[in-house]
């Protein structure tokens, strides 16, 4: 028996929305029909193996899978922006269909001024393989700080800090640090809250002034220049992530 999928979940998986709430406002209006029935409701369930879905009267069907590397550079945001610089104004370098550049977003964001490895896709699967913290992938970045590395406070660091996050104390979970320089040191984490290795620092009496993320699991950034893109099978990834 093939698995039903909802209408909204087909819908972006088509690359011709970017944002979820546009696809169930198009459900909603009208403009969406299976096997030439209009269907309102975007959390419709349907076998979509046989089925002919039209948007606005014409066939459409989910697209490729697609898993890309990044090195995001500095200056530039990780979510879709109409003000500021964003990784998606680089996607045009790839040689892609706008659906299916429409249909990427990137996974375990990097605020705006870190640089470093990113993964962009447009399968829904892949988030919770990577970004649960029972799964344990570590995401192992290199920074630079303002003073230089005081190793007592560094063991403390590894142990786990207390932050805030939205308002709230967080205590971060353990993670490895290596000492590179006197103001260098590698951190790997195997979490992700926003901002979290700066405010680590910060709760430790030092600053960060360089923040780049250099490994996610087994998949490393290597030699990719920043801005540039390299392009991977979802198993290749697999396999990366599970070394």
């Amino acid at each position: 028996m093939s698995k039903k999928t909802s209408l909204k979940q087909f819908l972006m998986k088509c690359g011709r929305f970017e944002k979820v709430y546009d696809c169930e406002q198009a459900v909603r209006n009208g403009r969406v029909s299976i096997n030439n029935k209009t269907i309102t409701n975007p959390n419709y369930f349907f076998n979509s193996k046989n089925a002919l879905v039209k948007f606005e009267n014409e066939k459409i069907k989910p697209i490729t899978k697609l898993y890309f590397l990044m090195n995001k550079p500095a200056g530039y945001l990780s979510q879709k922006s109409g003000n500021e610089k964003s990784i998606y104004d680089l996607l045009e370098k790839l040689n892609l269909s706008k659906e299916s550049i429409k249909s990427l977003f990137a996974v375990g964001r990097l605020d705006k001024d870190t640089e470093g490895l990113m993964i962009l896709t447009n399968d829904g699967r892949l988030p919770d393989k990577i970004l649960q913290p029972e799964n344990e992938i570590g995401k192992k970045y290199y920074a630079i700080l303002e003073k230089p590395a005081d190793k007592s406070r560094i063991k403390s660091l590894e142990k786990g800090v207390k932050i805030e996050i939205d308002g709230e104390t967080y205590t971060t979970k353990p993670c490895k640090i290596k000492i590179a320089g006197e103001k260098e040191s590698y951190i790997t984490i195997s979490e992700g809250r926003k901002r979290q290795i700066r405010k680590m620092f910060e709760a430790i009496g030092n600053k960060v002034v360089y923040l780049k993320r250099v490994s996610i699991g087994g998949l490393q950034l290597g030699d990719l220049k920043a801005g540039e893109f390299r392009q991977l099978t979802r198993e290749e990834i697999l396999e990366k992530l599970e070394y």
